[in-house]
């Protein structure tokens, strides 16, 4: 048994999430309260590891199969990681397992304009996910701000991201 404890930081990095996420586990009993050591929250590093383990045990989403008379679809389904609200309408934020991460409309749907990557289903059903700003996170791959049958779409106030798909 370890007695080694990890920083938010630390910790954000083995989960591969934000430091603010971190917080928001432990507020939320999805990680051991934290001790204080020199006046900073630490996590005992053999329940994160274990945490971290149970993830990669866990079994992956088979995904979605969807029939159009002859035609059979299948999408993966990724989860929206991060909401982030722009001209007061939420967008998720998910990662992709290339590790790129984009921005779409909060909307349970399939996604198939993501640049060099094959369709997926953006599934927005937890509504627990943390709020971030949109300076938060690190630099989006793509970012679609709206589509015109919602109402939304506004490529004007589009921030610059690389490689940004619209």
């Amino acid at each position: 048994m370890s007695d080694k404890h990890l920083t938010i930081k630390e910790v954000a990095e083995l989960l591969g999430v934000l430091k603010r996420h971190v917080q928001w586990m432990a507020e939320h009993g999805v990680l051991p309260h934290p001790i204080m050591i020199d006046g900073e929250p630490h996590f005992p590093e053999e329940a994160i590891l274990r945490l971290r383990e149970e993830e990669d045990d866990a079994v992956p989403s088979a995904g979605v199969y969807l029939s159009t008379g002859k035609d059979i679809s299948h999408f993966k389904v990724v989860k929206a990681s991060y909401m982030v609200i722009h001209k007061n309408w939420p967008f998720a934020a998910f990662t992709l397992w290339d590790g790129s991460l984009h921005i779409r409309p909060w909307l349970t749907h399939i996604v198939d304009d993501l640049p060099e990557n094959e369709s997926i289903l953006l599934s927005c059903q937890d509504e627990n996910v943390l709020e971030v700003s949109l300076q938060d996170l690190p630099k989006p791959s793509s970012i679609v701000w709206g589509y015109s049958w919602v109402g939304q779409y506004d490529l004007e106030s589009t921030p610059a991201a690389p490689n940004v798909s619209h």
